[in-house]
C-alpha cells in the first residue's frame, strides 16, 4: 500500500494519458440526467465528481451504491458505471437494469463482466490497469476516466484537463511536506476515535479519509458535514463523557466553502475544543477543486499508511471484507 500511495502521482499521470488516448464514441444526444454506479473506492469516485460537477453541468448527476437504480433512469440517461475489478455484484445488477431501460451505458473497468458487457453491447468505455490487489488505492484512474466519459459524451468541458494538470504539478511540489503533516496526524489518531467535519461539498474526501483509516489501519473513525450536523449531531456532545478524552475532532477546511459554512465551523469549534480531547485543523492547498480534493486525498491517504504501521497492522489485508465476501457466495 505504500508504494501504492507512492506513487499516486504518476498514477494521476497515467490515468490522463488513458483518457487522451482512449476511444471512446458516444452518439450525440442530449442528456437528462446522469448516474454514476459504482461502490467502495469507485463509489466514492462518483460522489467525487458529483461534487466536482455541481456548478458545472445542468442536469441532475446522482451516485447509485446499491442493486436497484433510480425509477428515472430511462432513454435520456447517462449511465456510468464504475468498477475496479469488473465483476462488483452491486454494480452490474445496475447496468442490467439500465440496459433494460434503454439508457446510455459507459463503463470503467479493468476487465471482469463490466468489460465483457461493454464489448458485447458496445458501451463505451475505458480500461484502467488491473495488476493492482488494492482498488481502493486506484481512485485516480475512476476519476480521471470517469471525467473523460463525461467529456466523450458532450457533457463535460475540457476545463478539467487544466485542472488535473496543474494538480499533479501541486503534488509533485508539496509531496514532502504532505508526508510531514501526515506524519503528524496519524500520530494525533493514533488509539483516538477520529471525527472529521468537512463542508458539505467536501464530503466525499472526508469519507473517502473515513474509508481509507477503517481499511488502511483498521480503526473506527466517523464523519459528518456543516451545515448538517449543526442541526443534530451537535446536541450528541453531551454524552458518553468518558469518550471524549479518546476523541480527535479534524476540520477540513476548503476555499470552497460557503461563508456561512465557515462561520459555523468556527463558532461550532468552541464546543469541540471544550469537550474533546483534541481539534485539529488541514487547510485545502491549491485554488481549483480537484488541486484542492487530490492533495487533500493524497495527505490523507499517506495518514493511514502511517498509522497502520502505529497500530502496527498490514493496510493491504482486508480480512472482514473477504469473510462477508465468502459468506455472500455461499447463498
Amino acid at each position: 500500500m505504500k508504494q501504492l500511495v507512492e506513487g499516486f502521482i504518476q498514477q494521476l499521470q497515467h490515468a490522463t494519458e488513458i483518457g487522451e488516448k482512449a476511444t471512446v464514441n458516444f452518439a450525440p444526444k442530449k442528456y437528462s440526467n446522469i448516474v454514476i454506479a459504482g461502490m467502495g473506492g469507485s463509489g466514492i469516485g462518483g460522489n467525487l465528481i458529483q461534487a466536482y460537477v455541481s456548478d458545472k453541468i445542468e442536469m441532475p448527476l446522482v451516485v447509485n451504491k446499491g442493486y436497484d437504480i433510480p425509477a428515472f433512469v430511462g432513454p435520456d440517461t447517462l449511465f456510468i458505471a464504475s468498477s475496479f475489478s469488473g465483476n462488483t455484484e452491486e454494480t452490474l445488477s445496475g447496468i442490467r437494469e439500465a440496459l433494460a431501460k434503454g439508457a446510455t451505458l459507459a463503463c470503467v473497468t479493468s476487465g471482469g463482466e463490466v468489460l465483457r458487457l461493454s464489448k458485447e453491447n458496445n458501451f463505451p468505455h475505458i480500461i484502467i490497469p488491473g495488476d493492482s490487489e488494492q482498488p481502493r488505492a486506484c481512485l485516480g484512474y475512476s476519476v480521471v476516466e470517469m471525467l473523460y466519459l463525461l467529456h466523450y459524451a458532450g457533457v463535460l468541458n475540457v476545463t478539467f484537463k487544466t485542472e488535473l494538470a496543474q494538480t499533479i504539478a501541486l503534488l509533485e511540489e508539496q509531496q514532502s511536506s504532505m508526508k510531514v503533516e501526515a506524519s503528524a496526524l496519524a500520530n494525533a489518531f493514533k488509539g483516538k476515535l477520529p471525527i472529521l467535519y468537512a463542508g458539505v461539498q467536501f464530503e466525499p474526501i472526508a469519507v473517502r479519509f473515513q474509508q481509507q483509516i477503517n481499511e488502511n489501519s483498521k480503526q473506527l473513525s466517523h464523519v459528518n458535514t456543516f451545515p448538517e450536523m449543526n442541526h443534530n449531531e451537535i446536541v450528541g456532545w453531551l454524552h458518553p463523557e468518558p469518550l471524549f478524552e479518546m476523541i480527535t475532532v479534524l476540520y477540513i477546511r476548503s476555499a470552497y466553502d460557503h461563508e456561512r459554512i465557515r462561520l459555523r465551523m468556527d463558532v461550532s469549534k468552541k464546543i469541540f475544543e471544550s469537550k474533546a480531547g483534541k481539534v485539529l485543523e488541514v487547510q485545502a492547498q491549491g485554488s481549483t477543486f480537484l488541486e484542492q480534493a487530490f492533495s487533500l486525498i493524497h495527505i490523507f491517504d499517506w495518514v493511514t499508511v502511517y498509522l497502520a504501521e502505529l497500530n502496527n497492522v498490514s493496510p493491504n489485508t482486508i480480512e472482514n471484507i473477504n469473510y462477508v465476501k465468502g459468506e455472500l457466495a455461499k447463498v
